[in-house]
């Protein structure tokens, strides 16, 4: 295969109870990642309704731009399960019985000491020429059935949406066949980058010429209080394609460094500061004058932060009555002398935000880290005690102890 044509791939998932909330789609995650791992390349994901025009349509659709279709569900005998009509709709391929399947059937039901009941034998049928993928841990088979319409040869790979079913035809059968196509080369490694203190709008500016890049691409997912860079990249060996990321990450980190938190998934700014605590052998004395003890919660969750976040016991009067950076610093040192803490970190608020955080009313906040060498204040033009502003509140004030940390280290 040539690497810069690799095949492209799309995932479509077929089932009315995941359009009704009633069941998550675990299935196209997983399928994801297992294509990401063979070097294929990923472009859209759908999911329809046990309806056979609207699946059908869907299908017909998508063999005019991929290479390969993996597609879930439907596959089973009972009247909804009319996938596989779809797919012998959409490939110009009628539905034949496969007798060697109907064998198959026959023998699983009897040596479960059961009848089998007709409708089963609708399993039995696929589309002419298709290729049977077997199914060793349930009764629906799979298969691969190419499109030689319009001369592109899209193939679509049906799986019944049962994920132990599933999970075990892509181990065994589909993942092999895709590795035929591709002639076992390509591989797709990614690595985020978790920031803290910056918008997702602010990194799309700073990040946009690199945004625009081929290979490895950039990408952006933002989430509350804080953003991820995402860094993809598509090569024949797992080396080459880490040696591409090592290249990008490098230009990201010298625009953006300051943010980064983390390069592992997942992973909180919560743990990286008590991380950063433990190394430094410090403790925090934290105040929080509005956010209910949120942050203190965050950082005790982490293993190891209850012996790091100090209990703080002062007088409280007045803190919302007249907010300013002295009486925000005086505070960070009068939390952190009181418990005799490393660092003193106070977070005063006023105001408030509604549940939509766009409807805001007046207020503000004001950080203050009291540590060895000296105080450092931050002011941010909102406050409140709602889920929203208490995250990023929580994210800022833990970010200015985090970088303090890190300059020591």
């Amino acid at each position: 295969m040539n690497l810069s044509t690799p095949l492209s791939a799309e995932i479509i998932t077929t089932g009315t109870e995941i359009l009704l909330g009633d069941i998550v789609d675990t299935n196209a995650a997983w399928i994801a990642q297992q294509m990401r791992e063979v070097g294929v390349n990923l472009y859209f994901k759908t999911t329809v309704g046990d309806n056979e025009p609207r699946i059908r349509g869907v299908l017909e659709q998508s063999l005019g731009r991929s290479d390969l279709l993996l597609v879930t569900g439907g596959l089973g005998p009972t009247a909804d399960d009319i996938t596989r009509d779809a797919i012998a709709n959409a490939t110009g391929r009628p539905l034949v019985r496969d007798e060697a399947i109907v064998e198959k059937l026959r023998e699983r039901f009897a040596r479960w000491g059961n009848t089998m009941t007709e409708n089963n034998l609708r399993q039995a049928f696929i589309p002419e020429g298709a290729t049977v993928i077997p199914n060793p841990v349930g009764t629906a088979p799979g298969f691969i059935a190419q499109d030689l319409r319009n001369g592109r040869g899209a193939r679509v790979i049906a799986m019944p949406g049962v994920p132990r079913e599933m999970k075990r035809m892509i181990t065994e059968s589909v993942l092999p066949f895709v590795l035929s196509l591709t002639g076992g080369v390509g591989i797709i490694r990614r690595r985020i980058l978790r920031t803290v203190g910056i918008g997702e709008s602010a990194l799309d500016s700073q990040l946009g010429d690199l945004m625009n890049a081929g290979n490895p691409t950039v990408g952006l997912a933002a989430h509350t209080g804080q953003a991820d860079i995402r860094i993809a990249a598509r090569a024949a060996s797992a080396d080459e394609a880490e040696r591409l990321l090592d290249q990008m990450e490098a230009q990201v980190r010298e625009r953006m460094g300051q943010y980064i938190y983390s390069a592992t998934p997942d992973e909180s700014v919560e743990a990286v500061l008590v991380r950063l605590l433990q190394e430094a052998g410090a403790t925090l004395a934290l105040l929080e004058g509005s956010s209910g003890g949120a942050i203190v919660g965050r950082l005790r969750g982490v293993e190891g932060g209850s012996e790091r976040i100090l209990d703080v016991n002062i007088e409280r009067s007045g803190w919302q009555s007249d907010l300013d950076e002295e009486q925000a610093g005086r505070l960070a040192c009068t939390a952190r002398d009181v418990v005799k803490a490393t660092f003193g970190l106070v977070v005063l608020s006023t105001g408030g935000v509604d549940e939509d955080f766009y409807s805001q009313t007046p207020g503000q906040t004001w950080l203050a880290l009291a540590g060895p060498t000296g105080v450092r204040t931050a002011r941010f033009p909102f406050g409140g005690r709602d889920n929203i502003s208490t995250v990023w509140i929580g994210n800022r004030a833990m970010d200015l102890l985090r970088r303090e940390l890190a300059a020591r280290s």
